[in-house]
């Protein structure tokens, strides 16, 4: 399970509705290890971040089908309070899916 920004991200649909029945709160999304990175998804499993090279960045799918990267808030996820905060969430995050 990963967490960025206080919200959880599940790495399968068991861990998904484990989350249901948490205190800490139930997931928000999914995530997937990659080759060189992490995607971030929606409920829905539609991709919305991707963590590449110690960046969070805002995934928006384009017409022609492929991902224009950028920075910026992700919805699901929402601004951090601070540059650490978010750097911090991100270490974690790579730490935890080696």
């Amino acid at each position: 399970m990963l967490k960025l920004n206080n919200k959880k991200f599940a790495e399968s649909d068991k861990e998904f509705m484990g989350s249901l029945f948490h205190k800490d709160g139930t997931c928000v999304g999914y995530y997937k290890v990659n080759k060189k990175s992490i995607s971030i998804m929606d409920m829905q499993k539609n991709k919305v971040g991707v963590i590449c090279n110690n960046v969070l960045g805002k995934a928006s799918k384009q017409e022609d089908g492929k991902y224009w990267y950028s920075y910026g808030d992700i919805g699901i996820i929402g601004g951090y309070d601070s540059y650490i905060d978010q750097c911090e969430d991100i270490k974690k995050a790579l730490e935890s899916t080696k």
